[in-house]
């Protein structure tokens, strides 16, 4: 038997990703369904706990994908290029949760707690991915540990919010959207290349 729980949380986000959240009731996601209102709440008390449900799946979903790095290591710029263009593609999943940061966590101020908890691991699997584009001879090693830091926060900045940046100025879809923006944000690490980066980013900025 399909998981009634899973059905409602798809809907729910292809709803919330088509028109928000504030345009979207229980009803709504039950009509989508062909269920009785009754039913959605049945598991799901209202929508702030939907949308609480999904921004955990979105965290499991990039602890999953960032933990594929302990076991794959990236060799060459083109590899972190598309390894930080797949992470775009769950921001894209994901993309009402993004289109609509600060209402979200305003009216689910637990999601708050959960995005800053993020920040330990998030920054040290970055710190790891760096050192091992270190060692491939990618990424520069005379920089100090501060600086590497600091672009992590970039980083977040441009990963949280250029769907709003897109909403506003392209309306890329799909593909389109993550391939843009993905050569936008890769092009972030052009001056902590070395020679030998720098030349693969030049080959894939061709």
């Amino acid at each position: 038997m399909t998981d009634t729980k899973a059905k409602i949380r798809e809907a729910a986000l292809k709803l919330f990703n088509e028109h928000g959240i504030d345009a979207i009731t229980i009803r709504h996601i039950a009509k989508e369904l062909g269920i009785s209102h009754g039913n959605v709440q049945y598991h799901y008390k209202n929508t702030n706990d939907i949308i609480l449900t999904l921004f955990n799946q979105l965290t499991d979903d990039m602890t999953a994908y960032l933990a594929k790095g302990d076991t794959t290591p990236l060799t060459t710029f083109r590899e972190w290029r598309e390894k930080m263009e797949s992470l775009f593609d769950v921001i894209l999943h994901y993309r009402f949760i993004f289109l609509h940061f600060v209402e979200v966590v305003r009216r689910v101020p637990s999601i708050k707690t959960i995005y800053n908890s993020w920040d330990k691991p998030r920054e040290q699997q970055f710190m790891q991915m760096f050192g091992l584009m270190k060692d491939q001879g990618i990424f520069r090693k005379d920089l100090p540990d501060q600086v590497w830091k600091d672009l992590i926060t970039q980083m977040y900045i441009f990963g949280d919010f250029f769907l709003s940046h897109n909403e506003i100025k392209l309306n890329l879809k799909g593909k389109k959207a993550v391939k843009h923006y993905g050569r936008i944000f890769s092009n972030l690490f052009y001056p902590y290349l070395t020679p030998k980066g720098r030349q693969q980013a030049d080959e894939l900025n061709a």
